[in-house]
């Protein structure tokens, strides 16, 4: 139960659970990297880490530089040191925050961050990546709500605006690098169809031979 102060519930006590009257909102840059008719898809680490295999796009959340537009919408940042975009938010401030989302002020407006982080220093399917080694294009935003299973925040209403982006490997050592996929590296080259279709695929990781969802239609599927 959480504790009472003053008379009032005291809701920060409450692992996962967003206070009463606010929502929480996640937004992210995601990544289409394609080659010869297939993407290139990631294990979601943070399912992962809980023995679920899900393969979904490279990518993750997006910085906020300007803390105090995030003030004045009354959110509260899930992890205020990192600055991220995910946030609990008042339901009523959404068709602002929204406004100000697609404007692309006071926030990171790239996946180059992420592609560096999942590419070279989680996954190693790279040794370095620089600026010169792809190009980026923005697709659409994808925009919804659905119940998050993140560690921490598993159960609530989450909702979502997910950047799309096409990213080419422009650099013949890099491309080839991406190609050799490592085993065990919870990397994998997947067709659209398998995309389209949401398939389950076998991948050895972890010490064993485990089902993997693929979870990418947002990569595919532009709104409608």
């Amino acid at each position: 139960m959480p504790e009472q102060k003053g008379g009032r519930m005291d809701y920060d006590r409450l692992p996962g659970q967003s206070p009463p009257g606010l929502l929480r909102v996640s937004c992210a840059a995601l990544c289409r990297i394609e080659h010869a008719g297939r993407l290139l898809l990631l294990l979601n680490s943070n399912r992962r880490r809980k023995g679920i295999y899900v393969l979904g796009p490279v990518g993750g959340a997006l910085d906020v530089y300007d803390l105090d537009r995030m003030a004045a919408f009354g959110a509260r940042l899930e992890d205020p040191a990192r600055a991220e975009l995910r946030l609990a938010l008042p339901e009523a401030a959404l068709p602002d925050f929204r406004r100000w989302f697609s404007t692309g002020a006071g926030r990171e407006r790239s996946p180059f961050r992420e592609l560096q982080e999942e590419l070279v220093k989680e996954a190693r399917l790279l040794p370095a990546l620089n600026v010169d080694d792809v190009a980026i294009r923005p697709l659409w935003t994808h925009e919804h709500e659905a119940l998050t299973s993140r560690t921490g925040q598993t159960g609530q209403r989450t909702h979502y605006f997910l950047e799309i982006y096409d990213v080419r490997v422009t650099t013949w050592t890099a491309l080839a690098q991406l190609l050799e996929v490592p085993a065990g590296s919870g990397a994998a080259w997947v067709t659209l169809d398998q995309v389209r279709e949401r398939a389950v695929l076998t991948l050895d990781v972890d010490g064993g031979s485990h089902p993997a969802h693929i979870d990418a239609a947002v990569l595919v599927e532009p709104p409608a």
